[in-house]
């Protein structure tokens, strides 16, 4: 059956679109659509010095090439404008990549997945003492399962209790009907597991028979990347996710659980959007600017700037002994923020020379072995391709093994969070490790963990301590635990760091709403100002002091202890 243009575009059914301009409709369900080239369209527009380059309004079925459903490389000072038009992404791998550009405009877009990147189902029937779980499968969710759970509520469609990480693999039972335990270090407590028949149990779907490349949005190496007006609905790992990038935008993004009325399939309402964080920087030269966005339901973090921790196994005298876990992009003249294993943040110093020194030792090893590091991280240490490096610096240095290393200048400093709404997470709202940055404006409604978390992650060895933060007007609400804007700092030996691992934090004007108490604490934190922040009792109260410090000096605030 054939049909003009200007029906086609008013539905919200993946076409067949070909360059001889020939345009299929497919009624009820998605059945096997001709793909779009909308990959060699653009290509095309690009040869010919189009500027805009103006896609179709429309609905398009795009097939992967390479692992990545679109492909922007090498582009300058170019605007693509997508308005009115959707792409829908045939295999849970990355919708689109991102390599090497500076002033593109990607504006309009929004993108789905089919299958979907999670799939969702029925509580039907449980143990006495909730450790074992049986559920059925909503109609027209995909049944290709790996493990990343979350349960929300049946009645409020948001996350009923705290994630659990103890879970057994799936075992299929039925027709659609599968079960699934919690492990044997599993203990009840009715704190937490609190999940009732007819609740909803989420996990991950994955489905790339051509390989895969994780998150939906990704840019590595890109200056002034400017997104606009994207909104996405489903991603295989985080949202929007940037590597190496200077001054990129966000602005008016989405990220979102479509309505039931917006869907691919007549299904029950989605639980989830993406699968983990919404919006990711890392090593970022200069950080992202998150203006007007939102991020609803997603697996992780709303947003996480960063840089990247080296394992240092000790220094001495000019030089510091570092054994990378990945890539080392460390390079000479850059300034390094170094850590204790005990916290302490030493004066900054720059490397002057680099140098590959053979394998790691068997002390250098076992050195690492008591840190609370991720097991992951631990095993690349000890792994037999792992390499030790020396650097020179232009300072003197005496630290034991456990100590941290990271590029000072790449971890996302002039970042800018303003005018954003984010929550129903199940962790944190707004995660920062960099310096000379401004959260503002923004509102925060539902974060199982901290709304603003400001704090190095030695676990997870994300850098870095923080200086010159501005965090105010913000409007906090019904925060899931204490502390919803917390500046804090633990080393790699769970140590709490002394003042001046954080400087200059000033948290100002902010509206507290049902928070359990304290509704802010610092701690490691050398000058700052605390005030005009309201506070407005809710129930669940766990004392009656707002504000904890801890480790601090010069702060001023407007705080009185009762």
């Amino acid at each position: 059956m054939k049909t003009s243009l200007s029906n086609i575009l008013k539905l919200r059914k993946p076409v067949s679109i070909g360059f001889l301009m020939f345009f299929t409709l497919y009624s009820s369900a998605i059945t096997k659509p001709v793909n779009f080239d909308l990959q060699e369209f653009i290509n095309i527009e690009i040869n010919a010095r189009k500027n805009p380059v103006i896609i179709p309004p429309g609905v398009y079925r795009l097939k992967p090439v390479d692992r990545q459903h679109l492909l922007f490389k090498n582009l300058r000072n170019l605007t693509i404008i997508a308005d009115s038009v959707e792409i829908v992404c045939s295999e849970t791998t990355r919708a689109i990549t991102f390599e090497n550009c500076e002033n593109l405009t990607l504006r309009g877009l929004t993108i789905d997945y089919d299958p979907l990147c999670f799939t969702q189902g029925r509580i039907i029937k449980m143990s006495e003492d909730k450790s074992e779980i049986e559920f059925k499968l909503d109609d027209n969710y995909p049944r290709n399962f790996e493990k990343r759970i979350e349960i929300f509520d049946s009645k409020t469609l948001t996350l009923k209790r705290p994630t659990y990480y103890g879970w057994s693999d799936f075992i299929k039972i039925g027709n659609g009907i599968y079960k699934i335990n919690k492990g044997n270090k599993y203990k009840y407590n009715p704190e937490f597991d609190k999940e009732e028949l007819g609740d909803i149990l989420v996990t991950n779907n994955i489905y790339f028979p051509n390989g895969y490349m994780p998150h939906a949005l990704f840019s590595n190496e890109c200056r002034n990347l400017k997104l606009e007006n994207i909104t996405l609905y489903s991603s295989n790992c985080f949202g929007f996710f940037e590597t190496n990038g200077t001054k990129n935008v966000y602005l008016n993004c989405k990220l979102d659980r479509p309505s039931p009325e917006h869907d691919l399939y007549k299904r029950t309402q989605r639980m989830r959007s993406t699968n983990a964080d919404a919006y990711h920087s890392k090593y970022a030269y200069v950080g992202p600017q998150i203006i007007s966005c939102s991020a609803q339901f997603q697996g992780d973090d709303c947003v996480n700037i960063c840089g990247k921790y080296y394992y240092s196994s000790g220094g001495k005298g000019n030089t510091i002994n570092i054994i990378p876990t990945e890539l080392c992009d460390l390079s000479v003249g850059a300034v390094l923020e170094i850590l204790t294993a005990d916290g302490q943040k030493l004066p900054e110093c720059k490397i002057l020379k680099m140098e590959e020194n053979g394998i790691p030792s068997k002390a250098d090893i076992q050195s690492l072995l008591p840190l609370k590091i991720k097991e992951s991280i631990k095993d690349g240490v000890k792994s037999p391709t792992a390499k030790l490096f020396t650097l020179t610096v232009n300072c003197e240095i005496n630290i034991q093994p456990g100590a941290l290393v990271a590029d000072k200048n790449r971890m996302g400093r002039g970042f800018l969070v303003k005018d954003c709404s984010f929550g129903y997470n199940r962790s944190r709202g707004i995660l920062i490790k960099a310096s000379d940055g401004k959260v503002i404006g923004n509102k925060l409604e539902e974060n199982w963990m901290s709304a603003v978390l400001v704090s190095p992650e030695a676990y997870w060895m994300e850098s870095g301590c923080s200086d010159n933060l501005e965090i105010r007007d913000n409007q906090i609400i019904k925060n899931k635990s204490t502390k919803a804007i917390s500046i804090d700092a633990k080393s790699t030996t769970g140590q709490l760091a002394g003042p001046g691992l954080h400087n200059n934090i000033n948290i100002v004007n902010n509206r507290f709403v049902d928070c359990p108490l304290p509704c802010v604490s610092l701690s490691a934190t050398k000058g700052g100002v605390i005030k005009n922040n309201s506070i407005e009792q809710g129930v669940n109260l766990v004392n009656s002091k707002w504000l904890n410090l801890e480790k601090c000096s010069d702060i001023i605030t407007d705080f009185i202890e009762k």
